[in-house]
C-alpha cells in the first residue's frame, strides 16, 4: 500500500494515515507499507485526521488477494486540504 499527497499540502506531512482492513486499523506516516493478507477478498479503507476531520479524504475498495500473489494498492489525498471532505483516490494495480 502506497499513500501520498500533493507536494504543497505540506501541513499533511504532520498527520497520519489510517488504514482500515478488514475492521482493523493501522495508523501509519505516508508512504509504502506491505501488509500480509489472506488470500480472500478484503475491505480496505483508507482516510487521514485532518483538523476536525476524524475521516478526511476517506475512500474505500474490496480487493482480492490471489494466492501467491501481491497486490499492489495506492491512496492519493484529495488534491487540496480545503476540500478534505472528499474521497481520495484508492487504486490497486492489476496483477501482470
Amino acid at each position: 500500500m502506497r499513500t501520498g499527497f500533493f507536494v504543497l499540502d505540506w501541513t499533511l506531512r504532520f498527520t497520519r494515515t489510517a488504514v482500515v482492513i478488514d475492521g482493523h486499523l493501522h495508523e501509519l506516516p505516508w508512504g509504502e507499507h506491505f501488509f500480509p493478507l489472506e488470500p480472500r477478498s478484503h475491505e480496505v479503507e483508507v482516510s487521514y485526521r485532518y483538523l476536525r476531520l476524524s475521516r478526511a479524504g476517506k475512500a474505500s475498495l474490496v480487493i482480492d488477494v490471489a494466492p501467491s500473489r501481491i497486490v499492489r494498492a495506492s491512496y492519493r489525498a484529495p488534491r487540496s486540504v480545503l476540500i478534505a471532505f472528499l474521497p481520495g483516490k484508492l487504486t490497486v494495480e492489476l496483477p501482470a
